[in-house]
């Protein structure tokens, strides 16, 4: 009967310590939810028209944390699940990609990051749009909105006329007045009968309100007809907003041809050279010969 009544309170013990133990995990491993969102978009200013990428990155800002007595020395981390995550786009800005389920766990301080793909539309205007985010997580169901800005504007490269040459050529300022970099810019010279030295002028990345002045030499596709008349020149300028490629409106300019003195024959020279010393020795002996006469 003493024995039994030993194996009774041994299986008391154990069964009351492992719950202790139970317990003492339990509270140590607590879940909440991660509050902290950033997002940020390529490119960073979209065109009209324009795809790219948003990206949303969850931090879980849970501290680590340690239990005492025996375990004080043993950290025991802060964890939530990510269950779901839904991104809704609006009229101009529309949401291309799949939305996210069962991410899975993120620790303290740990970081996830989604992407979506996102289009604007043609015709949307300059602005800030707002984009619906919603994340499910934490073992209780717990849902955090936030509110997501796309940024706007139409703006393109800007071109305009550079001082005068002072050769056969035309120069202009190549400006980007956007609030981002731009890539791959490139300039396009167009008008009859004209070549341009080079054919395209490569300027690649522009960042913002960056300036370059570029120079075309230009002359004529017939040797045997030079550019005598002023010519209208146009220009356009490619360029990459992110991925999706642009042109800027056609600017226009008007070429008048550099005038340069014509190299004259050498003999044309010399015969100038000795018809002055002819005169200037028929003067100086007629200017004699009358000083002559009036001594007499």
């Amino acid at each position: 009967m003493r024995r039994s009544f030993e194996i009774s309170l041994a299986l008391s013990f154990m069964i009351v310590l492992s719950f202790a133990i139970f317990l003492s995990s339990s509270i140590a491993y607590f879940y909440h939810m991660p509050v902290e969102m950033q997002s940020s978009t390529y490119p960073e200013v979209f065109m009209p028209g324009d795809q790219g990428i948003l990206t949303l990155e969850l931090q879980n800002g849970a501290a680590k944390y340690g239990v005492g007595g025996a375990d004080a020395s043993r950290d025991l981390t802060l964890s939530t699940p990510i269950n779901k995550t839904e991104l809704k786009g609006t009229n101009e800005v529309n949401v291309t990609s799949s939305n996210y389920e069962n991410i899975g766990l993120i620790g303290p301080d740990d970081k996830v990051k989604l992407y979506y793909r996102i289009q604007v539309a043609d015709n949307a205007s300059n602005g800030t749009y707002f984009l619906d985010f919603s994340v499910l997580g934490g073992y209780d169901g717990i849902q955090i909105n936030r509110k997501i800005p796309v940024k706007v504007d139409s703006m393109g490269i800007s071109l305009s006329r550079a001082e005068n040459p002072t050769k056969p050529s035309i120069s202009l300022n190549v400006a980007n007045p956007r609030e981002n970099t731009v890539n791959a810019v490139t300039i396009v010279p167009q008008a009859k009968g004209v070549r341009f030295s080079p054919e395209e002028y490569y300027v690649g990345t522009m960042n913002p309100d960056e300036v370059f002045t570029i120079s075309f030499d230009i002359s004529s596709v017939n040797p045997n007809r030079p550019i005598s008349q002023p010519e209208n020149i146009s220009f356009i300028a490619r360029f990459k907003n992110g991925e999706t490629w642009h042109e800027s409106d056609v600017y226009n300019a008007y070429y008048i041809p550099f005038k340069e003195a014509r190299n004259l024959p050498i003999g044309f020279i010399i015969g100038a050279i000795v018809l002055v010393l002819l005169l200037a020795g028929g003067y100086v002996f007629k200017h004699r010969k009358d000083l002559t006469k009036e001594k007499k």
